[in-house]
C-alpha cells in the first residue's frame, strides 16, 4: 500500500493563490492512499482539490476516491482552475 505520493510542481502556486483570496488551505498530500492534495475552506464551504503537473494523470488509488467523492472534489492543473473550483474566479 502506497502511503505517500510526491507533491505535484504547481500545488505551491495554488495553494499561495488560494490563500491570497482569503481562503483556509490544509495541505493533505502527505496522506496518500488517493486522498487529495488539499482540504480548502472558502466562504463557508469546503472542497477537496487534487493538483495534477500538466499532463499528469490519476491514480489509480486517486481515481477510485475521485469516482466515490466527485461531487466535492475537483482536479486542478494550475491556480486559475483552483481558483474557478472554489468559486473565487470567473475569469
Amino acid at each position: 500500500m502506497r502511503l505517500r505520493g510526491r507533491v505535484d510542481k504547481a500545488q505551491n502556486e495554488i495553494v499561495i493563490a488560494l490563500r491570497g483570496v482569503g481562503a483556509k488551505v490544509a495541505i493533505t498530500s502527505n496522506l496518500g492512499n488517493g486522498f487529495p492534495d488539499l482540504l480548502v475552506k472558502f466562504r463557508g464551504t469546503l472542497y477537496l482539490l487534487e493538483v495534477k503537473s500538466k499532463g499528469g494523470r490519476l491514480t489509480e488509488q486517486e481515481r477510485e476516491f475521485y469516482d466515490d467523492w466527485q461531487e466535492v472534489t475537483t482536479v486542478v492543473y494550475n491556480s486559475d482552475e483552483a481558483l474557478r473550483a472554489v468559486g473565487a474566479y470567473y475569469g
